[in-house]
């Protein structure tokens, strides 16, 4: 029967192979894939995520690739003066949900809160603005809502960082262990 290599090595060589492996493993796991690549997702919207439109629209739109549910969809739009412009409850047609704002938009940033649901039941948020350049007397800038924070520090269509970081923390313990096995040996 052959031994494997590690198995006569001194304590610290497994405890480092081990580490290195252990690290290999995480970064692996960690981006292997999207987090949320088989599930729906937002695929477009209108106005477009941090465009510019001389005038207001009359809704906001945003395109999925598959019909949402109705559960929990919701879209606020906050204006420059952090108040909201959404106008009644956003509606599903399709794979779009259309949210109706009020009409006269005046100059200015928009914020776009969005909550969703996708047709496999998982939950789908996001966060963009749009600028009017030229709609009605512009109001006084304000500040982003509270609303408008919250979901953009919950939005899950990102890359989680926690896989990354213990990537490299397992790598730095390992390079700090070879480095006292070197001096050991």
């Amino acid at each position: 029967m052959t031994v494997p290599p590690a198995a006569g090595a001194p304590p610290v060589r497994r405890a480092v192979l081990a580490l290195l492996g252990a690290a290999a493993s995480l970064l692996l796991l960690g981006i292997g894939a999207p987090p949320a690549a088989a599930h729906d997702g937002l695929v477009g919207s209108s106005p477009a995520a941090e465009g510019s439109l001389p005038t207001g629209p009359a809704a906001v739109e945003l395109e999925f690739s598959a019909e949402p549910l109705p559960l929990g969809t919701e879209v606020l739009v906050a204006g420059p003066d952090g108040g909201p412009v959404s106008e009644g409850p956003a509606e599903i047609r399709g794979t779009t949900v259309v949210q109706p704002l009020t009409d006269g938009l005046a100059a200015g940033a928009y914020t776009v809160d969005w909550r969703s649901t996708s047709s496999d039941g998982h939950p789908l948020s996001g966060t963009f603005g749009f600028t009017v350049t030229e709609g009605a007397a512009a109001a006084s800038p304000g500040t982003r809502p509270a609303a408008a924070a919250e979901t953009a520090a919950g939005d899950d269509g990102g890359f989680p960082a926690w896989p990354v970081a213990g990537a490299a923390l397992l790598a730095g313990i390992a390079v700090l262990a070879v480095r006292r096995w070197r001096r050991t040996a």
